[in-house]
């Protein structure tokens, strides 16, 4: 990893043709060692090669794509005796109704720790030896992992069961003073709601939900700390450490032991909607495949993400695959006439209403439902503003009659349906 400087620096755009053409080469013989080893520990996965007649390729473009099908059928729910050290985590539920267990070997638990501690180094590592630094997370791999990243950076670490009742989040951070906070942006907008929170943390890193950059700005404010002391990091329980936002190039920056890929929706599902974004500009449905993870066949894998913006730049001689942001969700973006990302959604109620806890129901109309007393005009113009600029297709259509306004509602507390950890973009009204 990079030490970031004191001022931005523009990086070059691409690298040299010589440069890409043998960092290619040196792939393709990575690539076909993976598929390879992830062959000879899952067998269904060898049998899908053969049913390709793909086993020893190294092109990236001859292998499956893994999507949750795949997985559902031949991983999440398997009982994999013959990985006995294997850790298991466990996530929502499949199709089947169980839920999907993944697993980490050793080698995978200690890939993982090394990739988050050198990022966390390089943003906290001026910190005093023995500061406080909390997780207060939810459920899963970075949740379970996270105190031994804290303690091996010497930080005299503590955590937060996510099922405890807010107000005791506040009272153990009140407590416990951290100098770092590792949180989730959902539980960090009901944290800042709070005025009996009192607490300054100099370094806030969030993961787990969209986290656009007016979003970071408010948090910044909020704890009287620098836009750059506020890191959006981006991961998933399957795959590991993926990516972080990075100042000075302002892109999100994945982790080395990943190659990226984008790919239009329409090619991995049947039934996905015509109006779904095509890949183009290294935009659409991000795939994949991790180098460092044993226990998990992380090659082609769908994440589920929709991105913008995926490209390769040259950072101080090396090579790094970046993109613009995250979108949303496959599936989990949703049609107003034509398309608002969850992205955008994010930003306009970041501007409009700061640390407010909201969600979204999509089966009769767009409707945010926001945690507040009342939902005033202005505060109703102005997030129709944003998301009008942010999808003039969306506007257009509103204007023509073709579909209503966009709804902004207040509801209490108690009324939201969003658990303590990640916003929901599709609350079914009734």
């Amino acid at each position: 990893m990079t030490t970031l400087p004191a001022a931005p620096s523009a990086p070059d755009t691409a690298a040299s043709g010589s440069a890409a053409r043998a960092w290619g080469a040196a792939r393709s013989a990575d690539i076909a060692a993976l598929a390879a080893r992830h062959a000879e520990r899952f067998p269904w996965y060898g049998r899908l090669l053969d049913a390709r007649g793909v086993r020893g390729s190294g092109r990236l473009a001859d292998l499956p794509i893994l999507g949750p099908e795949l997985l559902t059928e031949h991983y999440y729910t398997a009982d994999h005796a013959h990985l006995p050290d294997a850790s298991a985590y466990f996530t929502s539920g499949t199709a089947t109704g169980l839920r999907k267990r993944i697993l980490y070997s050793p080698a995978d638990d200690d890939a993982y720790a090394a990739q988050r501690k050198a990022l966390f180094q390089e943003f906290a590592g001026d910190l005093p030896a023995g500061s406080p630094a909390v997780a207060d997370l939810g459920t899963g791999h970075a949740a379970a992992s996270a105190r031994r990243i804290f303690e091996e950076m010497g930080f005299r670490a503590h955590d937060i069961d996510f099922q405890l009742p807010i107000e005791q989040h506040v009272e153990k951070l009140n407590a416990w003073q951290p100098e770092l906070l590792f949180t989730m942006p959902m539980i960090l907008d009901r944290l800042m709601r709070s005025p009996e929170l009192a607490i300054a943390p100099r370094r806030i890193i969030v993961v787990g939900d969209l986290a656009p950059e007016n979003w970071r700005r408010q948090v910044a404010r909020h704890f009287g700390i620098g836009f750059g002391e506020v890191l959006d990091i981006f991961g998933s329980i399957e795959i590991g450490a993926i990516a972080h936002h990075d100042a000075r190039t302002g892109l999100y920056h994945f982790h080395d032991h990943i190659l990226p890929e984008v790919v239009p929706p329409q090619e991995l599902y049947k039934d996905a909607d015509a109006g779904s974004p095509a890949a183009g500009g290294g935009s659409g449905a991000l795939l994949l495949t991790s180098f460092t993870r044993a226990y998990f066949p992380a090659l082609r894998y769908v994440t589920g993400d929709v991105i913008t913006g995926l490209q390769e730049i040259t950072l101080d001689g090396r090579t790094v695959h970046a993109f613009q942001r995250i979108d949303g969700r496959l599936g989990g973006d949703f049609k107003h006439g034509e398309r608002i990302s969850n992205h955008d959604v994010c930003a306009a109620m970041a501007e409009v209403f700061p640390r407010r806890p909201f969600e979204v129901a999509n089966d009769d109309g767009l409707r945010i439902r926001v945690v507040t007393d009342r939902v005033t005009d202005r505060e109703l113009s102005a997030v129709r503003r944003l998301l009008r600029e942010a999808a003039p297709d969306v506007a257009q259509m509103i204007d023509s009659g073709l579909v209503g306004e966009i709804e902004v509602v207040a509801v209490p507390a108690d009324g939201i349906r969003t658990d303590h950890a990640k916003r929901r973009f599709d609350v079914k009204e009734g």
